[in-house]
């Protein structure tokens, strides 16, 4: 997978250190956010973590780091359809790094590589509803609310989708194939 240089992010290959910096994180207090706190306590798990990370073929899985390399989360595309040219978002920031503006730059610069390099047509994702902060990011980058869902957890889920034309008109793209490098 090649590094992807974003306005404020790098988007590189997960590697086994980053378990390790991943397992300092502080935890996340808000009950709906309870799903992205990680824990990896043990070096066994920290292994077993970063094999997992690799041993799907039908994901894109890769770092987020600051522009000096800092760890900031994990994002990635998961059920990749090659065939619908379909994926499925998901992104897990630090606590230490949220309502920095890099989560957004990372969907945004991961959605340029999805609809331009991937060739992908559609990608979707699904938030909890009391998740303010992530839809508010979602619908920055050009996200659409399509349908909602309850949760195995109680919660409702707000499910999105963008697809490549609205992420060109929405990012000021004047037309597919004009995507600056």
């Amino acid at each position: 997978m090649p590094t992807i240089v974003g306005e404020h992010v790098v988007l590189r290959d997960v590697r086994r250190e980053d378990a390790e910096d991943a397992a300092t994180w502080p935890r996340f207090a808000e009950p709906e956010l309870q799903w992205a706190n990680v824990a990896l306590r043990t070096p066994s798990e920290r292994d077993a973590w970063f094999r997992h990370e690799l041993s799907d073929t039908e994901r894109v899985r890769l770092a987020v780091t600051t522009r000096d390399g800092e760890l900031a989360g994990f994002l990635g595309l998961r059920d990749i359809d090659w065939r619908q040219r379909r994926a499925t978002l998901g992104i897990r920031l630090s606590p230490l790094h949220v309502n920095q503006g890099l989560g957004t730059d990372a969907i945004r610069t991961l959605l340029r590589y999805a609809f331009e390099t991937l060739d992908l047509a559609r990608v979707d994702l699904d938030v909890a509803e009391r998740n303010h902060r992530a839809r508010r990011c979602y619908t920055k980058v050009g996200f659409s609310e399509t349908s909602t869902h309850w949760g195995f957890d109680g919660q409702r889920y707000l499910d999105m989708s963008i697809s490549r034309a609205a992420f060109h008109r929405h990012n000021g793209y004047a037309a597919e194939g004009t995507l600056p490098s």
